[in-house]
């Protein structure tokens, strides 16, 4: 062993695993609020917001007045953060969160449990189709504008986009693309402006 090599993090565990983590000081075994937020990679207002609305429970508090929690809180703390991520609401959470402890019996509690994890999948499974599909669609849109970057056209920008061929070589465009860029659909569909009559002006005399 390298006598100049850095000795652990004092709160790192040592080598042997459970056995060195069980003979750690209890103190030693709390976390701060600041570990709290960095472990969880949120912040010290989010870890003091959801404390103060009585969803994590400090264990203690030190005697200058810094709370401490136990490591299980941890785990709740993301729990809630993800749940807050995918959309549910406080109250939402708290009714998860409690489900076992308002229930009279195991049966209860895990029918309960169920029953409102149930209706969450379902509502996470339409969030995530929707997520996906919006997704999709500014992916495609990221590539087709990426040749805009270049554009030089004073004259065809802004009102002319859909007559380019960055447009106009895909058949159909993503929706971001309609909208940010203002190209109506009908105008924008080459087969329609290849129907043209020779000489016209594009856009006009198109057939139905």
């Amino acid at each position: 062993m390298d006598p100049h090599a850095p000795a652990p993090p004092t709160d790192a565990p040592a080598e042997g695993g459970a056995h060195a983590e069980a003979d750690r000081p209890r103190e030693t075994q709390l976390l701060t609020t600041g570990e709290m937020a960095r472990l969880s990679n949120s912040t010290l207002r989010t870890v003091r917001f959801y404390e103060e609305e009585g969803i994590l429970r400090p264990a203690r508090r030190t005697d200058g007045g810094h709370r401490l929690f136990e490591r299980t809180e941890l785990d709740r703390l993301m729990l809630v953060t993800d749940m807050r991520m995918a959309g549910l609401s406080l109250d939402d959470i708290k009714a998860i969160l409690d489900v076992k402890k308002t229930a009279s019996s195991g049966s209860a509690a895990a029918q309960q449990a169920t029953k409102v994890l149930a209706a969450r999948i379902d509502e996470l499974k339409e969030k995530l189709a929707v997520l996906n599909r919006l997704r999709d669609d500014l992916e495609e849109t990221t590539k087709i504008v990426e040749p805009c970057m270049r554009c030089e056209d004073d004259r065809g920008f802004p009102t002319a986009c859909e007559t380019c061929t960055v447009m106009t070589s895909h058949p159909v465009l993503p929706r971001s693309v309609r909208v940010l860029w203002s190209i109506n659909p009908c105008n924008h569909d080459p087969a329609r402006k290849v129907a043209a009559p020779p000489g016209g002006a594009e856009g006009e005399k198109e057939s139905p």
